[in-house]
C-alpha cells in the first residue's frame, strides 16, 4: 500500500492508504518528487471537474524518478495525457485532441499518490541544470509552446494576451521569445504585479480595448491569445484583433459562450483552438525552462509540503500567489 494525500470530498484532503500502482505492459512506476498546483487542481478540489471522481490523489504537472526501465534513476517530467490511440484525432497525430482523452491526476490517481504507473514513452528527461522543484513548470510552458506554435509567425507583431494567470503569462513569455511585442490584460492587482516583474506591458484594466487602440494607433493586434476564458473577454476578442488577424483560444470555457462570428467573417479572421500539448511541445518547453528559469522566477510562489496543500488551494482560490509546487509523499 502507498500512503497518499487524497481529495476525499470537495474541499477536504486527507491521508489514506491506497493500493500500490500495478504497471501495465509498457508502463513503469515513477516515484513522484514535485507536482505543481494549477487551475485544474482548484476545479477538482471544489468538486467542479466533470471527470474527476473522488476519492482522488491529484497532481498532473509533475516530475519524478522511474524505479525500473531504461530511464530508471533519472529525473523525468511526466506527460500526463492518456490518449486512446485509436480515434480520428489520434490517427492524424493530434492525440492531445483525443475523443477519449484522460489524464493522470484527473481520471486516475496522480502525483500526490507518491508512486504512479506511467507509460515509458510518456517520460521526458529533465536537464540536470533544472532543479527538480522548478521542473514541473515545464508542463504549463508546454501549453504555451503549443499555442504559439499554432499561430502565424510573431516576429515584430503586436500580440495581446488576455489573462495574467500562469498560462497567460507563459504564453506571453513564449510569444515574446518569438519576437512579439506583448500587451497584456489582467484586472487582478496581484497578477499585474507579477506580470510587471516579468517585464510585460500592461493594458488599462478598466478599458483594455481603448488602450490597445491608443498604443497601436488603431491598427490593433495581429494575434490575440485568450487565456482568460471569461464571457466579457470573449465579447472583446474580435474587436482587439486587426483584419486578417488571428484569435487563439487557450483558456478553457466551461460552457458555450457568445462570440461575434459576423466579425470573424467581415474581418476575415482566423480562430484557432488549443488543447494541452504534444510530446514535441514538452521537449521544447524543457528547453525554454532550462534557458529562462531565472527570468521566470517571479512565477514561482514557493514549495510546500503535502500537509499544506489544502491551505494553499484556498490561498490560490483567494487570488494570492501564482505557482506553488508540492513535495510529493515519500
Amino acid at each position: 500500500m502507498s500512503h497518499a494525500l487524497v481529495l476525499v470530498e470537495p474541499g477536504r484532503f486527507a491521508w489514506a492508504d491506497i493500493p500500490d500502482p500495478a504497471p501495465a505492459t509498457g508502463e513503469v512506476v515513477v516515484r513522484a518528487r514535485y507536482s505543481g498546483l494549477c487551475g485544474t487542481a482548484l476545479h477538482i478540489a471544489a468538486g467542479h471537474h466533470p471527470r474527476a471522481t473522488l476519492p482522488l490523489a491529484i497532481g498532473h504537472e509533475f516530475v519524478g524518478v522511474p524505479e525500473t526501465g531504461r530511464l530508471a534513476g533519472r529525473t523525468v517530467l511526466v506527460d500526463p495525457l492518456l490518449p486512446c490511440g485509436a480515434c480520428a484525432a489520434c490517427e492524424v497525430g493530434a492525440s492531445n485532441a483525443c475523443a477519449r482523452l484522460r489524464l493522470i491526476g484527473i481520471d486516475r490517481d496522480g502525483a500526490l499518490a507518491g508512486r504512479v504507473a506511467v507509460a515509458e514513452d510518456r517520460l521526458h528527461v529533465v536537464p540536470s541544470t533544472i532543479p527538480d522543484e522548478v521542473a514541473p513548470l515545464a508542463e504549463p510552458i508546454a501549453v504555451a509552446v503549443h499555442a504559439v506554435r499554432r499561430v502565424p509567425p510573431l516576429a515584430d507583431r503586436v500580440v495581446v494576451v488576455m489573462g495574467g494567470g500562469p498560462v497567460g503569462l507563459l504564453v506571453a513569455h513564449v510569444a515574446r521569445r518569438a519576437g512579439a511585442q506583448i500587451l497584456l490584460a489582467e484586472p487582478s492587482p496581484a497578477r499585474r504585479s507579477i506580470a510587471d516583474a516579468l517585464g510585460f506591458t500592461l493594458l488599462d484594466a478598466a478599458d483594455p480595448l481603448e488602450d490597445v487602440m491608443r498604443r497601436t494607433e488603431g491598427r490593433l493586434a495581429s494575434v490575440v491569445f485568450d487565456a482568460a476564458a471569461a464571457g466579457p473577454v470573449a465579447e472583446l476578442l474580435t474587436r482587439l484583433v486587426s483584419p486578417a488577424g488571428t484569435i487563439a483560444i487557450v483558456g478553457t470555457y466551461g460552457m458555450p459562450t457568445p462570440f461575434d462570428l459576423q466579425a470573424v467573417m467581415f474581418k476575415e479572421l482566423t480562430v484557432v483552438g488549443h488543447r494541452t500539448y504534444l510530446p514535441v511541445d514538452i521537449e521544447a518547453a524543457l528547453g525554454v525552462l532550462d534557458a529562462d528559469q531565472e527570468v521566470l522566477r517571479p512565477l514561482m510562489s514557493g514549495t510546500i509540503g503535502p500537509d499544506q496543500v489544502q491551505a494553499t488551494v484556498e490561498t490560490l482560490r483567494d487570488g494570492q500567489g501564482m505557482k506553488f509546487v508540492v513535495e510529493c509523499p515519500a
